[in-house]
């Protein structure tokens, strides 16, 4: 029962790891910074989404990548965020949308193909 206890507890440490790279979304840090032309991605996520988490580790190896240092992830929960979601016209889960240059440039429906949301990234990184 005691390894049992720890082996959760090394996976819910290493869970949450994983997801202190993302910014918990922020409506007003998003504006500014969407703003100030810098590129910004805004992943929906819900933790149960199987597709969500194939996205998070995509944009998880992303963010180590010193070409997309600039841009800065948000994580928002459609459940949590609808109101400020409603904005972006987004209302369910497994999206990432990515802003450059002030305006959105990129839209991934439930797209987990990490070549296609690499290509959306660094075309944003690049403006």
């Amino acid at each position: 029962m005691r390894r049992l206890v720890i082996a959760l507890a090394t996976l819910a440490a290493f869970s949450g790891a994983a997801l202190a790279d993302f910014l918990p979304f922020d409506q007003a840090k998003f504006e500014a910074l969407v703003k100030s032309n810098a590129p910004v991605v805004v992943h929906t996520h819900e933790s149960w989404c199987p597709v969500c988490r194939v996205q998070s580790d995509i944009l998880e190896r992303l963010q180590k990548d010193p070409k997309l240092s600039k841009v800065t992830m948000f994580r928002a929960h459609p459940a949590n965020d609808r109101k400020a979601l409603e904005p972006l016209k987004v209302t369910s889960r497994s999206i990432i949308l990515v802003f450059a240059g002030g305006k959105e440039v990129g839209r991934l429906n439930w797209i987990t193909d990490e070549a296609s949301i690499r290509l959306v990234i660094e075309m944003a990184a690049e403006e």
